[in-house]
């Protein structure tokens, strides 16, 4: 499908799509690109990727493919690194959990948005970071959201889709603010949920009992609490307006939930609870 592939940032994402990339024999060269030439030359090591360069010296001018998975305050860093050698009907493309900022970036960086460039989230992943976490087969049966713009190449966004498709990924489009948006209530708000949670139990006295004694759904609740910090600030503030608001509505409803058990309400807390199980469980299943 692709000659050579360069994937800017060599973490769980991108080496979970590098593994699939060569075991489903889509790309001939997989080229990793970062800041760090020992963590680098461990992904070569583990054959992850194939070769690597430091960003700094990245010449992307050979490439049929361009992958982005840094942290998305990182993005228009990263492609001020590459514009001197990129041409613009590269297929270019990142894996960033908000959409509005990243398209943001390449305005800032090139003027106008490339025809090549086709911004996408695989909602994927896990509470580990690194590339030695990637593994084949992460996408499948995984959504995949692409966020084209009005000049956005049909052929780009198609191969891109293809590109998804063949890990096994399902593919859909949607508006970058939509995207946002949702993902605020869906992924960064559950995300500040579990840090604040373990944040507000571990500054209690009992704290060293509370750990104690907790038990596995404790654990499989905040286990997103273990995600990489420098990768949830920048989606923090990238999507602050969006998050503010979901943080907001579910604060309120916290209040409403509060008010039920102080007042004794038993019926209606019982209803509450037993309308939240019916939607997670008619929604488990998608």
């Amino acid at each position: 499908m692709f000659g050579k592939v360069y994937l800017i940032g060599v973490g769980l994402i991108n080496g979970s799509l590098a593994r699939d990339l060569k075991v489903r024999n889509l790309a001939e060269v997989v080229v990793g690109v970062g800041r760090s030439r020992q963590r680098l030359e461990g992904a070569r090591t583990l054959g992850v990727v194939d070769e690597y360069c430091l960003l700094r010296d990245a010449d992307v001018s050979d490439a049929n493919l361009i992958v982005i998975g840094v942290p998305v305050g990182k993005t228009a860093e990263v492609l001020a690194a590459i514009r001197p050698s990129y041409r613009l009907d590269t297929l270019l493309t990142d894996v960033g959990s908000t959409k509005c900022s990243v398209i943001r970036a390449a305005l800032e960086v090139f003027g106008e948005l490339p025809p090549g460039f086709v911004p996408g989230h695989p909602i994927a992943g896990s509470e580990l970071s690194g590339y030695e976490h990637a593994q084949e087969n992460l996408f499948l049966d995984r959504k995949v959201i692409l966020t084209p713009a009005g000049s956005t190449d049909a052929q780009a966004l198609l191969r891109i889709r293809r590109m998804w498709q063949a890990t096994g990924a399902s593919v859909d489009e949607l508006d970058a603010e939509l995207h946002d948006r949702i993902l605020s209530a869906t992924s960064h708000l559950p995300h500040m949920v579990a840090y604040a949670l373990v944040h507000y139990l571990g500054s209690r006295q009992d704290a060293d009992h509370i750990f104690g004694y907790a038990a596995s759904g404790f654990y499989d609740f905040t286990r997103i609490a273990s995600s990489s910090p420098d990768m949830w600030e920048d989606i923090c503030m990238a999507n602050r307006g969006e998050l503010l608001a979901s943080l907001d509505g579910f604060a309120g409803l916290l209040e409403t939930l509060r008010a039920m058990i102080a007042e004794g309400d038993g019926p209606q807390l019982h209803d509450f609870l037993g309308q939240a199980k019916r939607l997670r469980d008619s929604n488990s299943a998608r």
